[in-house]
């Protein structure tokens, strides 16, 4: 097993990167959902700004016509944004990376309205103790709650080396398919498995769950957090009917189960 991880920095410098874009081919629009009140994006943002590691986090957007509203609510929110690629999202994460100096990367997207502070600082401790390239934190979490994690040095590297579309598009599967580059780990769920659970919106099923939830535990702040969404199940049994049906597009890469 590789790995290009620099040991020599001490301090290193943590950037949450969102992906964001308006024209998703299943829901266009999604990212801008009203969810009491806020824009989804707003949302994202403040639930990530929480994090005790993640030093400042950045909207990676296209250069797109239709992302010109992305930009806009950037600078009215004082958010820092890139724009790029709409196809290479790699070459975007890693002008976005550059740009605001990152070392350690955290890659989010703009559906993931239940993204959690608590599971992102775990992630970025995990990564910074074990010194991996890159980290999927944690396997069995419910879609859209797991987070990426990986360093600047191995996507500069990705970036200079990978050429195929699964690549550019997906951003991390190079680092899959070369561990004897990279140092790669998806690190197993503790406890029950919850990967059943979709909280990423992508239809309108799981935007009618993602608001409900939102319109159950927001009351004026993002402090809810992962378990607290899960004790809600409880009391609220219907709402694993609402998208349990909705087929994720599934991508796979050689090398994706490596642990």
């Amino acid at each position: 097993m590789g790995s290009i991880y620099n040991h020599g920095k001490n301090k290193m410098k943590v950037i949450a990167i969102i992906q964001a874009r308006m024209n998703s081919t299943r829901l266009p629009q999604k990212i801008m959902t009203n969810l009491c009140g806020k824009p989804m994006l707003w949302h994202i943002v403040r639930r990530v700004e929480k994090s005790k590691t993640i030093e400042n986090v950045l909207i990676a957007t296209s250069v797109n016509k239709e992302d010109d509203i992305v930009k806009e609510f950037a600078e009215s929110n004082n958010i820092m944004f890139w724009r790029g690629s709409q196809d290479n999202v790699l070459e975007r994460f890693y002008e976005s990376a550059s740009y605001c100096h990152a070392d350690i990367i955290v890659r989010l997207t703009g559906d993931n309205a239940l993204i959690d502070s608590g599971i992102i600082d775990a992630g970025v401790t995990f990564f910074r103790e074990n010194k991996y390239d890159y980290v999927y934190y944690r396997e069995g979490l419910p879609l859209g709650v797991a987070v990426e994690i990986f360093t600047y040095d191995a996507l500069e590297y990705a970036y200079k080396n990978a050429n195929d579309t699964q690549c550019l598009e997906h951003v991390t599967p190079y680092f899959y398919q070369n561990p004897h580059i990279f140092s790669v780990k998806r690190v197993p769920c503790i406890g029950k498995n919850y990967n059943n659970l979709r909280w990423t919106m992508d239809t309108e099923f799981d935007k009618k769950l993602i608001t409900e939830i939102y319109e159950c535990l927001y009351e004026n702040n993002n402090d809810f957090t992962y378990g607290d969404v899960l004790k809600k199940y409880n009391k609220h049994p219907q709402w694993i009917a609402l998208n349990d049906r909705v087929e994720q597009i599934q991508v796979t890469y050689p090398g994706e189960r490596i642990l």
